[in-house]
């Protein structure tokens, strides 16, 4: 006989359930699609990149998150899960992508609740009175002590897809670096891994035409971003104009693997880059035939 949830407070705290009555949480606890299942410490959930067919929810013990990145495609640990926290939903919902965006592993002896995709599916659709801005795993900002970086990040519409672990943990997957004034941060045609948030300070933008005289792109201050063109996928990887500071300046160093992830999740977003990155790759070639 298999083993069952009784209590629908367990679905309730989950954002894509909480409109659902106590007997349509029930239907979902004892259908038999849905299950509970027990992993070993290092046992993989889910896998980065395959199809998605359920959610889970932690009943006991621990997960590790993890992503793919970097020149030499290690694994990276992004977040840690705990009983409560909940994965695996956003591949499966209708604006996903259908895929898994990370790979989750047991830590300890971790017990989850597994739900069938049809049944998230069939959450959103009886929920007719959810504001359609809402997104599905709204995060309470009030948790989390003031920090400097996660409240640059949190600001931008690139970053609006983090989880509340992601947030929790934004100084393990990012770096604040300060640069002299002067100093360049970019230079064109070098390869990029990273992207930049200024926290503090000025960034010039800039290329050279084919007299060799600079040509002013943009003027960055606190807030703005840059270097996220070349972390595009359907760039060369190589940065396409310098960047250099006008004054002493601290900028958030974030990871290309981080910046693709939000892309996977948010296809509106990417929409609006590649928009971007090709207007940009043509007034750059505009600049070098003029």
């Amino acid at each position: 006989m298999k083993e069952q949830l009784k209590d629908p407070k367990i679905l309730r705290n989950i954002p894509i359930f909480k409109t659902l009555s106590d007997e349509e949480l029930t239907e979902i606890l004892r259908a038999p699609e849905n299950r509970i299942e027990d992993f070993e410490p290092k046992k993989m959930i889910i896998r980065e990149s395959e199809i998605g067919d359920c959610m889970y929810i932690i009943l006991e013990g621990m997960a590790e998150v993890s992503i793919r990145g970097g020149a030499a495609n290690r694994e990276i640990t992004i977040a840690t899960l705990r009983t409560g926290d909940f994965f695996g939903e956003l591949s499966i919902l209708p604006e996903g992508s259908g895929r898994r965006n990370a790979t989750v592993k047991a830590f300890h002896k971790t017990k989850v609740f597994r739900i069938d995709k049809k049944f998230v599916l069939l959450s959103i659709k009886r929920d007719e009175t959810v504001d359609e801005s809402e997104e599905p795993t709204q995060i309470n900002y009030q948790k989390f002590p003031p920090d400097e970086v996660r409240d640059a990040i949190r600001k931008l519409r690139l970053f609006k897809s983090l989880n509340y672990n992601e947030l929790a943990t934004i100084r393990d997957w990012t770096e604040v670096v300060t640069v002299g004034p002067g100093d360049f941060v970019l230079k064109e045609s070098q390869p990029g891994e990273h992207m930049y948030v200024i926290l503090n300070g000025t960034v010039e933008i800039f290329t050279l035409d084919n007299d060799g005289k600079i040509v002013i792109l943009a003027t960055l201050k606190d807030g703005d971003y840059f270097g996220e063109q070349a972390l595009m996928p359907d760039s060369k990887g190589k940065r396409n104009a310098f960047a250099r500071t006008d004054d002493a300046s601290r900028l958030i160093k974030i990871p290309k693997e981080y910046f693709r992830l939000v892309l996977n999740r948010d296809s509106d977003l990417a929409k609006e880059l590649k928009k971007i990155h090709e207007t940009q790759k043509q007034n750059m070639k505009n600049i070098q035939q003029s």
